[in-house]
């Protein structure tokens, strides 16, 4: 009985990384409080995460791709290109002063992973390059959550 409740928890929090918005960010502190081991919750929490961010930078280059056949343009020029929402031009400041690694360090740890990937996305990156550099930013803060969170639930339940 055991392992079937670990299996459906490590299947609940793999599922809730995929979720925008849920995420990382919740999924890891909700299978640690719920008493799930601390090392599988990062990896189901982690590997539910990226699944969904890789699935959706293939799938904005796919639509991109099918948007610009239908209107036989070029790739847009990004470098003229205002955000209109405060997130967004903050999201740009991080693009033009550090790059795709900034943006998807500071973007996932502060926004959202998902609505990284979107903005890095249509500033023009790389999939490739977006992908690698959000694979490290999503095992990075997963772990810090992770960590993070067992640490502080041990020094709580205490």
């Amino acid at each position: 009985m055991f392992i079937i409740n670990l299996i459906l928890y490590l299947l609940l929090i793999f599922v809730g990384g995929t979720i925008p918005f849920i995420e990382y960010m919740l999924a890891i502190p909700a299978g640690i409080i719920a008493g799930v081991p601390t090392i599988p919750v990062i990896i189901f929490g982690f590997a539910g995460n990226l699944i969904g961010v890789i699935l959706l930078i293939w799938l904005f280059d796919y639509v991109l791709a099918i948007r610009r056949k239908r209107k036989n343009q070029n790739k847009p020029d990004m470098d003229n290109y205002t955000p209109k929402s405060k997130r967004a031009q903050k999201a740009k400041k991080l693009w033009d002063k550090y790059g795709i690694p900034g943006l998807t360090f500071f973007g996932t740890g502060l926004l959202s992973s998902h609505a990284t990937a979107l903005m890095a996305c249509s500033f023009g990156g790389n999939r490739a390059y977006i992908s690698i550099w959000m694979v490290i930013s999503l095992a990075i803060w997963s772990i810090i959550t992770g960590v993070a969170v067992h640490f502080g639930m041990d020094v709580f339940f205490r």
